[in-house]
């Protein structure tokens, strides 16, 4: 979860606004489900006993675009199945979360 406040504080100081972080993928499902209007999702992928795959099949279906933060590369077993989408290996910085967003075209160089 430090993790998440991190990047939650980053986003905003990227000019993000209503940045949502959740605790468990069931939350993060509800609000998917919910109808919110989402402009992009961070996703880590792996949460301990479970993974994302599965908010991360959600976000795709209504056309969400994924940023990943994991410590896997995108070869990994570990990503097999989940959603095309950004990588961003961790551990980061600022600059590296810039240059993510950027290319994602969320924010300008």
């Amino acid at each position: 979860m430090i993790v998440a406040y991190d990047a939650a504080a980053m986003l905003s100081e990227f000019g993000a606004r209503d940045v949502v972080i959740f605790g468990t993928v069931d939350e993060a499902l509800q609000h998917i489900a919910g109808g919110n209007d989402i402009s992009m999702a961070l996703l880590d992928i792996n949460l301990g006993d479970e993974t994302s795959l599965e908010a991360a099949k959600a976000l795709r279906e209504r056309a969400v675009p994924i940023l990943y933060s994991t410590g896997y590369d995108e070869k990994s077993v570990m990503m097999d199945g989940f959603p095309e989408g950004k990588i961003l290996i961790k551990p980061f910085t600022d600059d590296d979360f810039a240059q993510a967003l950027i290319s994602m075209g969320f924010v300008e160089a």
